[in-house]
């Protein structure tokens, strides 16, 4: 009897130690690393917390935008045929008055890039990573691409091969990011405001 009841109390500390470990896992990717939240299906919106957006696309932290490096890009997103909106805010931290170096101050999917130093290269990853949406070759937010279909990048209405994220931010792109677009047409151009 006393040897049944050792297993039972090993097996009882085993499963403790598995949820404990489980326990931990989720605690630690919960507390700063990268956040990439499914966040279901679109729209998606400008995250509440920036610092954690920030941490994840491993960006400097917020600051008062830089004056070397200034352009904009402009980003497309379409899912299941519907164009997605790129909303307002992200980056954008107004409790302390800061922004990042990859931010969006409207609706209308232009991203501005602004950096206090002409070394600085800035990816799309990091952009998705800061509004805290999931961007890999296989998912969309919380949207799953499929083999035949999946999530493509368009670079001024051409195919980028390689990861989706990969893509570097230059002055004044067209960048259309797909999963299953159906009918809906990927954008060759967009026509930037003066000054942007």
């Amino acid at each position: 009897m006393t040897g049944y009841l050792g297993r039972a109390g090993f097996g009882v500390r085993v499963a403790f130690c598995a949820v404990a470990t489980v326990l931990l896992v989720l605690a630690f990717r919960g507390s700063g690393g990268p956040v990439n939240q499914a966040r279901a299906a679109p729209p998606w919106p400008a995250p509440a917390s920036v610092p954690v957006g920030v941490r994840a696309a491993g960006l400097a932290p917020p600051a008062s935008p830089g004056d070397v490096v200034r352009f904009a890009v402009h980003l497309d997103v379409i899912v299941d045929g519907r164009r997605v909106a790129v909303p307002p805010g992200i980056g954008v931290d107004r409790r302390d008055r800061q922004v990042a170096a990859l931010y969006t101050s409207d609706g209308s999917g232009i991203i501005h890039v602004d950096s206090g130093s002409d070394q600085d290269v800035f990816t799309l990853g990091q952009f998705f990573d800061l509004w805290q949406v999931a961007l890999g070759p296989r998912r969309l937010g919380g949207v799953q691409a499929t083999r035949r279909d999946p999530v493509t990048v368009y670079l001024n209405g051409s195919r980028v091969t390689g990861p989706p994220g990969s893509v570097m931010l230059t002055p004044h792109q067209e960048i259309a990011v797909t999963c299953r677009p159906g009918r809906t047409a990927v954008p060759v151009g967009y026509a930037f405001p003066a000054g942007t």
